[in-house]
């Protein structure tokens, strides 16, 4: 088994770089990252897959290694839909597997990709409004955008988790002031190192581990993840997807905020050919990397039986 990351590149319809990270064995899944993430954020996951699955972390474009649209390119969700053929096309992987806002574009590129490109998608608690919730949601958003826009990281962060209701459940509530939160923000930028990546017991990924980003390089890119959101929201954006005929393994936790929940019911009722999977004591970030307090292994489990229905791949005992 491959048990390096390797950095490598393609480029979109549009002449972006994308860069995404390789590792393991066998036949290929994407993994995309969602809000707040970048390639790495799942390098757990990957090496839990890796023995059995070759696996493609993407930077999504603006962030990472991957380049950003340029100066006169204006940022839509389709662009990342063809970053993602772009993949496919580098690496012939025809699994994906999408988490929050990647697991809406996963959604999209089933939609929009051959067949033949295609063959199965996981996606973990893609997020979706009904209609009559446009205008909350849009409140914070603008407060989001107003203080990225000056500058103000952590305020925006702060705003960001608060209306998308992620991290933990602490930050929830009433009784932890947003000045607080603010404040212990700041602190975390101000402090944070890239910490590392799972070795093989060589030091090879030591210079991927360089290439790790840090929250406050992140915050500013969450307005794409907010706008490939914003153009799923209502019930008619949602009745789309019942044009996906691809076989969709949807996956959410017991301990998301109640909207992802409802997100996960009705895209499964509205999927052809899904399945759904609850897992107990799962929140929102479960797929990040241990060290982030996520939970991988439970995603690699579900993934490897998923991805290997009729590939004729012998599973160790447990899996």
């Amino acid at each position: 088994m491959a048990s390096k990351f390797e950095l490598k590149t393609t480029h979109s319809k549009d002449g972006t770089k994308i860069a995404y990270y390789q590792i393991g064995t066998g036949p290929g899944v994407i993994i995309l990252h969602g809000g707040m993430q970048h390639a790495l954020s799942h390098a757990d996951l990957a090496t839990s897959l890796a023995s059995h699955f070759t696996c493609y972390l993407p930077d999504r474009r603006g962030r990472g290694q991957s380049g950003a649209p340029g100066k006169h390119c204006t940022y839509t969700p389709q662009k990342e839909v063809d970053d993602v053929e772009a993949i496919h096309a580098a690496s012939g992987a025809k699994f994906i597997f999408g988490v929050s806002s990647g697991a809406l574009l996963t959604l999209k590129a089933a939609l929009a990709a051959p067949p033949s490109h295609i063959a199965r998608i996981a996606v973990f608690e893609p997020p979706w409004w009904p209609e009559s919730e446009r205008e909350a949601q849009m409140a914070w958003i603008a407060r989001y955008e107003a203080e990225v826009e000056r500058g103000e990281l952590a305020s925006a962060a702060v705003t960001a988790m608060l209306g998308a209701q992620m991290g933990p459940s602490i930050l929830q509530s009433e009784y932890f002031p947003r000045i607080a939160l603010v404040v212990s923000t700041k602190l975390m930028m101000r402090f944070e190192r890239p910490v590392g990546l799972p070795d093989d017991n060589q030091g090879r990924n030591t210079a991927v581990a360089q290439q790790e980003l840090l929250f406050k390089d992140l915050v500013p890119t969450f307005r794409n993840d907010i706008k490939i959101a914003l153009d799923m929201l209502g019930e008619q954006s949602l009745q789309a997807l019942s044009a996906v005929q691809t076989e969709t393994l949807i996956l959410g936790g017991t301990r998301s905020p109640a909207y992802l929940q409802r997100s996960v019911r009705e895209i499964d009722k509205i999927l052809p050919q899904s399945k759904c999977v609850e897992l107990p004591g799962i929140d929102h970030g479960g797929t990040f990397n241990k060290r982030q307090g996520g939970s991988p292994e439970v995603f690699a489990q579900e993934l490897r039986r998923f991805f290997s229905k009729g590939n004729d791949m012998q599973m160790p005992e447990g899996d």
